[in-house]
C-alpha cells in the first residue's frame, strides 16, 4: 500500500476471532488495529485516514458495531470502506449476499466492499445473553431434526460446535481483501 494512502483497521470482537483477523490485516499493512471504543475515539482514529477496514462479528445476520462505524462523521469522507465480518458458516456467494442485503444495501454510504471470513466458536467464551440466544438456536435446530427435517451443513455444524471449541481462522482468507487494498495504490 502506498505511503500516502492512509488506512485504519478498526474492529469489534466479542470472542476474539474478528480481532485475530484485524491484527493479521494490520500486520500485513504495517498499521495499528484499533478496537471500536466509542464515537470520539473513532473520529480521532479516522481523522486523517482515506481507507477504513472495519471488522465485526456476525450476530443474527447483523455485523457487530457497523452502525456506529457508518454513522461516524468521517465515514462519507473516506475514499473506501472495506467491511469484513466473521461467522461460523462456510463462505459462499449466498452468505455474502444475505449479509450485504441486511447490513449495507440501505446505508447510503458509497464505495463499500464486503468480505466474509470463517471464524470459530467457543461456547464457554460467550456472555450470558449470547449463551441464551445460542441455546435457543440449538433447541430450534434440534426440534427441526426431531421432526424429521433435513439439516443444512451449517445446522449440523452448529450442533457439533456446542461440544467443543472450533477455530476456522486462516490467513489465506485475507488474500482478496489485501489484494484490493494493495490495488488501490496503483
Amino acid at each position: 500500500m502506498e505511503e500516502n494512502m492512509k488506512a485504519a483497521v478498526i474492529y469489534s470482537s466479542k470472542t476474539g476471532y474478528t480481532k485475530k483477523y484485524a491484527k493479521w490485516i494490520a500486520d500485513e499493512l504495517s498499521v495499528d488495529a484499533h478496537e471500536l471504543n466509542g464515537q470520539r475515539k473513532l473520529d480521532e482514529v479516522l481523522s486523517d485516514k482515506e481507507v477504513l477496514i472495519y471488522g465485526g462479528g456476525l450476530y443474527a445476520i447483523g455485523i457487530n458495531g457497523l452502525k456506529e462505524i457508518l454513522s461516524a462523521e468521517r465515514a462519507n469522507a473516506l475514499k473506501k470502506i472495506i467491511v469484513f465480518t466473521t461467522g461460523l458458516s462456510h463462505d459462499s456467494e449466498e452468505v455474502r449476499k444475505e449479509i450485504f442485503e441486511n447490513n449495507l444495501k440501505e446505508t447510503g454510504v458509497g464505495n463499500i466492499s464486503l468480505y466474509y471470513f470463517r471464524g470459530g466458536f467457543d461456547y464457554s467464551s460467550l456472555g450470558f445473553v449470547d449463551k441464551i440466544l445460542m441455546r435457543l438456536l440449538k433447541l430450534k435446530i434440534g426440534m427441526k431434526k426431531r421432526k424429521g427435517g433435513l439439516l443444512t451443513s451449517d445446522e449440523k455444524g452448529m450442533l457439533t460446535v456446542f461440544q467443543k471449541k472450533v477455530d476456522f481462522t486462516n490467513r489465506k482468507y485475507l488474500d482478496k481483501l489485501l489484494e484490493e487494498v494493495n490495488h488501490m495504490e496503483s
